[in-house]
């Protein structure tokens, strides 16, 4: 499988976080199907050439939210279902997620327009499809 990871060192965001956050992302717009299995952290921490700690880190968080299931000796796999937090989980994570984005799109110097747009843009990145593509630099990837 070509999972796609897109790495923006200088972000702010964590690594791992990012790595997850591409996971999803790919789930999302049905570039991952259930059960598809994910590289392994060796081949994955290889490719994106970083500490295969990360990977590890990333892959637990995964788990933690239920998007992926580990099989001993098989590897990490994409979970059946859309939906791997219970709701109230769900809510939380979004208000916490909106506040941020709330936050520092003002902190830049955003009108709640351009950052409702920034979000319109990002959800339109998640749709399935072959227009759903990615924007951002994809980097610390070998050839």
């Amino acid at each position: 499988m070509s999972l796609h990871i897109h790495i923006q060192p200088n972000s702010g965001v964590p690594l791992y976080r990012q790595i997850a956050n591409e996971v999803k992302a790919a789930f999302l717009s049905s570039r991952l199907q259930a059960g598809e299995r994910l590289p392994s952290v060796r081949e994955l921490a290889a490719e994106l050439a970083m500490n295969p700690t990360t990977i590890v880190k990333a892959y637990d968080l995964l788990e933690n939210e239920r998007l992926i299931v580990r099989r001993q000796g098989q590897g990490a796999f994409v979970a059946d279902g859309r939906q791997p937090l219970p709701a109230g989980e769900r809510h939380a994570l979004i208000e916490r997620l909106a506040s941020q984005l709330a936050i520092e799109g003002r902190r830049v110097g955003l009108s709640e327009d351009q950052i409702e747009a920034a979000l319109r843009v990002q959800l339109s990145k998640l749709r399935p499809g072959p227009d759903s593509g990615r924007a951002g630099k994809q980097t610390r990837r070998k050839p």
